[in-house]
């Protein structure tokens, strides 16, 4: 199990009981010692500074006393922000309705990425698309990478 895995299982409950979600947790690969976590409230999914170092704090108590860790690194907390990446099915579900910018694991049907309204998550884990008046369906794990295109 990879650090970010290992600092998610850790944390994701506690901070769930502090009225915070932890949308996911990213270490930095450019050889600084930080994890990124990204997280929104509970009640209204935004976050703010506040929000941000009671985070911080509350994960850098709990991450110093886990054993199962070495805690050499630094925390870096943040919103999921304006673009924000859609990375479980529930977050398809619950930005029905956004424009995306969506970039596919695979060639479909010629197409590497595509923009659209999203528009459904169908039982079987299908996404539905509309894009320049065109429909399309495409497979939940054949997502590499989708985010919100703010609204401006």
């Amino acid at each position: 199990m990879n650090i970010e895995d290992k600092v998610f299982n850790i944390l994701k409950d506690p901070i769930k009981g502090i009225g915070f979600k932890i949308i996911y947790i990213k270490q930095n690969t450019k050889g600084s010692k930080k994890l990124q976590i990204i997280a929104e409230r509970n009640v209204d999914q935004k976050l703010d500074i506040n929000d941000c170092v009671k985070i911080s704090k509350f994960a850098t108590v709990l991450l110093e006393n886990e054993e199962s860790i070495n805690f050499d690194f630094g925390l870096e907390v943040s919103s999921p922000g304006v673009d924000r990446l859609l990375i479980k099915i529930e977050d398809y579900k619950n930005f029905k309705g956004n424009m995306v910018n969506m970039i596919f694991s695979k060639d479909l049907g010629h197409k590497l990425k595509i923009s659209g309204i999203l528009t459904d998550v169908t039982k079987n884990n299908m996404i539905r698309i509309k894009s320049n008046d065109e429909k399309f369906t495409i497979p939940f794990d054949s997502v590499y990478e989708c985010r919100i295109i703010p609204k401006i």
